[in-house]
């Protein structure tokens, strides 16, 4: 029987997780796997679960390997049956949990090992819309087999190319094949949001709605990649009379530099603490991004409103300012009404009475006083 080392690579593109993380599977009886394995994890950071047979002891290679053929054709023959593959040991990973899988295996004639089929026969559907590449190291047979037996085990499967084959001999090279092939593909960008649309919503209760652009750092494509999965709800409060601030839902990467803000800087704090400034503060943290249409700290202020509120951010955006209100015909009716949709004054008339602030003015923004 000739013999393959395989490698899958698997990208979860739905982003699922808040922090791209790589996980690598493999099977490997020969060692050949566990070599290449170890190579990669020099190369990229990695958890890694190593597949086991249930059954130990087995010499596979006894009789021209004639355990692994009859497992082989038990799978070829019903393939669909949970009892064509032979037991292998639990594995406990949530794999959800992680934007990358790596999964590696030998081949066994000229089909994926027996034990890594189980495994993926097992999780394969948990692999829907992830980009599947495919490192293989053989003797000399070709690959084709295994990249069958891929797609038949992970059917919806996004499938990477090229895939990379490294020969038994060429084992030793392992560093440098696996930096091309790395290359190739473009792995150091599969998790990374794509920054030129760095636009994102931000939802003040439940009327105003303002846009931000984004800064392009490790942080604001970590909020990205977070906001990618839906909506996140930070319930908010002011501190110090210069920001609203609320906790995100998880920590991300942080870049803290020294600066000072200014009102509709975005800013994270402490890695988990979700900042927008109205006024000016000097301290060591991360930009985020701005808020879009030049407003003025009064202005801001007004629109966060006095206490606590509720803010939605959400990926995509409009370029400008306030994108949205409520739809509610009685912003139109000629009375006057804050950006709750509360009624402030029964006429537009005469303005000079309210108290300086933004409000809706027949259903336009309006800026009312000295500020």
């Amino acid at each position: 029987m000739q013999r393959f080392c395989l490698i899958f690579l698997t990208v979860l593109a739905s982003a699922v997780t808040l922090k791209a993380k790589t996980l690598i599977v493999y099977y490997s009886y020969t060692n050949n796997v566990h070599r290449v394995v170890t190579e990669l994890q020099r190369q990229i950071e990695a958890d890694v679960v190593r597949v086991q047979p249930a059954e130990k002891g087995l010499d596979y290679a006894a009789d021209n390997y004639k355990i692994g053929s009859a497992q082989i054709a038990a799978i070829r023959n019903n393939p669909n049956d949970a009892a064509s593959y032979p037991a292998i040991d639990p594995v406990d990973v949530d794999l959800s949990q992680y934007s990358t899988i790596i999964i590696g295996a030998p081949l066994w004639w000229s089909n994926m090992a027996a034990p890594l089929q189980t495994f993926l026969f097992k999780h394969g559907k948990e692999m829907a819309g992830k980009n599947i590449g495919l490192i293989v190291s053989s003797a000399s047979s070709g690959i084709s087999g295994v990249e069958s037996d891929a797609k038949r085990l992970i059917p919806d499967g996004k499938f990477l190319t090229p895939s990379l084959w490294i020969k038994s001999s060429q084992t030793s090279n392992a560093k440098s094949l696996l930096e091309t092939w790395l290359k190739n593909i473009n792995y150091s960008s599969l998790d990374t949001p794509d920054m030129t649309d760095n636009q994102i919503s931000i939802k003040i209760g439940e009327k105003a709605v303002l846009t931000a652009t984004l800064t392009e750092n490790s942080s604001a494509a970590a909020l990205l990649r977070l906001l990618s999965s839906g909506p996140v709800t930070i319930d908010m409060h002011d501190y110090a009379n210069m920001e609203k601030v609320g906790s995100l839902p998880e920590s991300l990467p942080r870049n803290d530099t020294y600066f000072t803000t200014g009102p509709g800087d975005l800013v994270l704090y402490l890695g988990n603490q979700f900042v927008i400034y109205y006024d000016t503060n000097s301290y060591n943290f991360t930009r985020l991004g701005k808020i879009n249409g030049n407003y003025s700290g009064a202005e801001l202020k007004s629109l966060l409103g006095d206490g606590n509120v509720t803010v939605t951010l959400s990926s995509g955006g409009a370029s400008s300012g306030i994108t949205e209100f409520e739809a509610d015909k009685r912003l139109n009716d000629g009375k006057v009404y804050d950006l709750k949709g509360n009624l402030v004054s029964a006429a537009s008339s005469d303005l000079s009475s309210l108290t300086p602030g933004i409000y809706i003015v027949n259903g336009h923004k309006t800026m009312v006083g000295k500020h």
